[in-house]
């Protein structure tokens, strides 16, 4: 009698240090969100070279009056990710943004590595601005 209720003991001790095991290893960790701001005013892109990290959060801030559109020039086999890719155009050698109002945004989330021609266009104006993931 007394190995059943010992073995019943030990099984429950199991049970249970896995159990507190399992919520120790199932506790979300803090994720640090990288991002990098790019302004585009009137005349100019701020910055328009940047060196970002994997998985780094572009985001451009249109500060000009007029509408203005991203075209990333060399986008073949370039990969995004994130929410705010949904609001690209892509086919096979050109990443388009839908048009960014006054004080609008739009964010790309860059998952490869590499270096990223992009061109911002307003009218016939054209900026142009590079990114190099590492």
């Amino acid at each position: 009698m007394k190995t059943r209720r010992s073995d019943r003991i030990a099984l429950l001790l199991c049970f249970t240090l896995l159990y507190l095991a399992g919520i120790t290893f199932a506790q979300e960790k803090e994720v640090e969100v990288k991002y990098q701001v790019i302004r585009l005013s009137f005349e100019e892109i701020v910055p328009s070279l940047i060196t970002i990290q994997l998985g780094t959060v572009v985001i451009w801030v249109n500060e000009d009056s007029k509408p203005t559109e991203i075209q990333f020039t060399n986008a073949a086999g370039m990969v995004i990710a994130c929410d705010g890719s949904k609001n690209y155009i892509a086919d096979p050698e050109k990443i388009i943004s839908q048009m960014i109002p006054y004080a609008g945004v739009e964010s790309i989330c860059l998952v490869q590595r590499g270096k990223f021609k992009y061109v911002v266009k307003r009218g016939s104006q054209e900026l142009k601005g590079t990114i190099i993931v590492e």
